[in-house]
């Protein structure tokens, strides 16, 4: 009897995504060989990572964990051997993973748990989690927790980001209590003038109705706990900041606020591209260390010719921004640089923003040590190695960059 069309599109679904898992299996098993012999570092990329970025259009994060469960696979056979067979998702692989230097035996028990048909992902990940409880429990801390102490920020959509902040115990409860401490500052109720106040429940009430029934509460109509806490964390950010320009920090633009537009339009982003509202734009600039490009308009001559090697101050936010703010080396990102002259200046090369690129320390001093460079820094860049190999090309983040607002 012929199988209705839904029932056939239900067994191509699950065939096929065991096929996709045995084919994320074999790739993930040449990473590993390919990260172990680092023929990454053949492109001059600092990491597998950078280079996962470069050439595949992964996300950072993506790239960090293909990596991190492509090596866990290569020591943990079990687990490998189930997921060549399509016999484990990627999912469980995923969480299962996680577990740090497991037996064999508890690698066993999480396969048949995975297997058994009534365990689900989020069931695997709560073992996985209980396993870490136990096992930190059973180990003395050591000086290693403290390298994987992190920040990371991550840029989203509709106008929002993510800051991830990994940090100690120890570290944890002083953060919090330094949050809760700026919380009740900002939120804390307005003293009643008892000069003024009259006697009597009706003036008593309508105080209690003013913040919400508990003299300790905030008024109803304030924001709520969320928003409490990242109101609180940008007045603890503000404060550090403040409190640590002593006449330099406010002048260095590595501390300033970036704002690029296009000659004739309202609308600008940061040096990396993110939108900005215009109404938010112009908060900024109210009470904020800010410069604003202007992108394809007239304005301040940035070239200086032979007159002088070193980049000026305008020249620098230029390039930086028409660069994106990092590195212009294909795949990387890092966004502490150097302005580094493409016709070198001992060849005769001039200090003009067509001249100029940005380069981490790195990469900089690779150009210098043989590997080519050539092209247009205001549009496309192309990259060899000494011995003439293409490496790839990149493009500026901005049209060229003639002018600045201060």
């Amino acid at each position: 009897m012929e199988l209705p069309d839904e029932l056939d599109v239900t067994t191509w679904l699950v065939e096929h995504r065991a096929d996709l898992d045995r084919g994320e299996a074999e790739w993930l098993d040449r990473l590993a060989e390919f990260d172990r012999d680092g023929l990454w570092a053949l492109d001059r990329h600092f990491c597998c990572a950078t280079w996962l970025v470069w050439r595949t259009n992964m996300a950072r994060s993506t790239a960090f964990e293909k990596l991190r469960i492509a090596h866990e696979l290569s020591r943990r056979p079990i687990i490998a051997d189930e997921f060549r067979r399509g016999r484990l998702s990627y999912s469980a692989v995923r969480a299962i993973t996680r577990m740090e230097g497991p037996d064999p035996e508890v690698d066993q028990a999480m396969v048949e748990l995975a297997q058994s048909g009534h365990a689900t992902i989020l069931d695997l990940e709560r073992v996985v989690r209980s396993y870490a409880l136990y096992a930190d429990q059973a180990h003395p801390p050591t000086e290693d927790l403290k390298t994987r102490r992190d920040v990371r920020i991550r840029r989203g959509e509709n106008g929002m980001g993510q800051i991830v902040i990994t940090l100690s115990d120890v570290e944890i409860e002083e953060f919090a209590a330094a949050l809760q401490a700026f919380i009740d500052l900002r939120y804390r109720p307005e003293p009643v003038d008892e000069s003024s106040a009259e006697d009597g429940p009706a003036n008593q009430r309508a105080v209690d109705e003013s913040s919400g029934g508990d003299p300790g509460e905030a008024p109803l109509e304030e924001a709520n706990r969320s928003t409490k806490r990242a109101d609180a964390m940008m007045d603890l950010i503000n404060c550090g900041l403040a409190a640590a320009d002593r006449g330099h920090a406010a002048g260095d633009d590595r501390y300033m606020i970036h704002l690029v537009r296009r000659d004739g339009h309202p609308s600008c982003t940061f040096m990396d591209g993110t939108p900005v509202h215009p109404s938010d734009a112009e908060m900024i600039k109210c009470d904020c260390s800010t410069v604003s490009h202007v992108v394809d308009g007239d304005g301040e001559q940035l070239n200086l010719g032979r007159r002088t090697r070193a980049w000026s101050v305008s020249q620098r936010r230029a390039i930086s921004v028409r660069d994106g703010g990092h590195c212009r080396f294909p795949g990387c990102r890092f966004r502490h640089f150097d302005i580094h002259h493409i016709s070198f200046w001992e060849a005769g090369g001039c200090t003009d923003i067509s001249n100029g690129v940005c380069k981490c320390r790195r990469h900089h001093r690779m150009i210098h040590a043989g590997y080519q460079l050539e092209g247009d820094p205001n549009g496309e860049l192309r990259f060899h190695r000494p011995d003439g190999t293409f490496i790839g090309s990149t493009y500026p983040a901005a049209a060229r960059v003639l002018s600045y607002q201060p």
